[in-house]
């Protein structure tokens, strides 16, 4: 049944300011980039949706509250398209609400989704997700870092890795769709051009600023996902993260570019031939770059978990070096290695250059955890 209004007015007020009272102080600190009002009204919302939240001004949180038991019931029943509306209505009725946009976000990109068997039907709700985040909850707060954390970790957890089986056919799918808009090798358009224009428009990504990253990182691959996690933790950042917020961005950003650096960070083939399906190798050229990142998330938290990344990133690339024939540069990276653990006070157990690649898998976590990083 349609949600409606009580029918007797008095009743109605004392239930709207009852409810109001504890809506207003939920929302005392928050603030809209476009007022609220002019968010619904541009909204794809039905009149009388748009014409209760604009008349009733601060109980606008009430309808949304509201609406938010309707969509529990429309997931209930598997009503997806309803339920999509439904999102629409909630995230325009309080557009400064960060933990609305990022709900009904995680709710389609992983709750609905996995209800479908289809790779193809789960990856329109994976992007509904994104799309939902990225082209209207960016847009209204532009300074929120929660939502744009919260795009970079789709593409870093539910693209880039294997917890869902239809993972392959995502980053598939996202290379094909983000290539269109790349110079070679998958490089960022050229500012002001007309490929650059349309990425904005169509996957709200600026080109300067992909530009800046690679400037600043190297060159990156713009068609694997750990690439759009990057774009979106750095972002977060230059938007004023701070606290957790930014602990969790930097950590973002290392785990993006280690990723990259000795992972699946740079595409074999062309996305856009026929048939194609997602392959990548290493991006050595990101080496130095990802343990410099890791360096600076460590300087600024005493988390354990960037130590251990911080000896499995020097681990990888000195092998890396050694893999590919720059034997000085790969012994100065196992020395750095070496001192890390002999700083923490652990000063023997490190393999020598010579025997890291025979060497346990564990053996830098069994150091780590002499090193009291547990």
């Amino acid at each position: 049944m349609p949600c409606r209004l009580p029918a007797a007015p008095l009743v109605a007020a004392a239930a709207l300011a009852a409810a109001a009272a504890q809506s207003f102080a939920l929302r005392a600190e928050r603030h809209a980039a476009e007022s609220p009002a002019a968010a619904l009204a541009a909204s794809a919302a039905p009149p009388l949706v748009k014409f209760a939240g604009v008349a009733l001004g601060g109980f606008r949180g009430v309808i949304a509250d509201a609406l938010w038991f309707r969509a529990d019931r429309l997931q209930d029943e598997r009503r997806f398209v309803e339920l999509v509306q439904l999102a629409d209505w909630i995230t325009a009725l309080d557009p400064a609400n960060e933990e609305a946009w990022v709900f009904h976000a995680w709710n389609m990109a992983y709750n609905v989704s996995f209800l479908l068997s289809r790779p193809d039907d789960r990856w329109r709700w994976v992007e509904g997700g994104i799309s939902l985040l990225r082209d209207r909850g960016v847009p209204l707060n532009p300074s929120s870092a929660e939502i744009r954390r919260n795009l970079g970790w789709f593409f870093q957890h539910k693209i880039g890795m294997d917890g869902d089986e239809a993972a392959p056919f995502y980053r598939t799918e996202w290379a094909r769709e983000i290539a269109a808009y790349l110079g070679e090798g998958g490089a960022a358009p050229a500012a002001g051009s007309i490929a650059s224009a349309e990425l904005a428009e169509t996957l709200g990504m600026d080109a300067a600023l992909m530009a800046g990253l690679e400037g600043r990182y190297g060159p990156v691959d713009w068609r694997v996902p750990a690439a759009s996690s990057l774009y979106w933790a750095s972002t977060a950042l230059e938007s004023g993260a701070s606290g957790k917020d930014r602990a969790s961005c930097l950590r973002m950003v290392y785990q993006s570019l280690c990723t990259m650096a000795f992972g699946p960070g740079r595409v074999v083939g062309d996305p856009e031939e026929e048939g194609w399906t997602f392959r990548a190798m290493a991006n050595p050229d990101l080496a130095d770059s990802a343990i410099a990142a890791v360096e600076l998330a460590m300087r600024e938290s005493p988390y354990a978990g960037i130590r251990h990344a911080y000896a499995g990133a020097l681990r990888e690339a000195t092998l890396l070096r050694a893999l590919q024939g720059r034997e000085e540069e790969s012994r100065a990276l196992h020395e750095k290695l070496r001192a890390f653990f002999a700083a923490n006070g652990v000063a023997d157990g490190v393999p020598a250059w010579e025997d890291l690649p025979s060497a346990p898998e564990d053996w830098s976590a069994v150091l780590l955890e002499r090193a009291g990083f547990h």
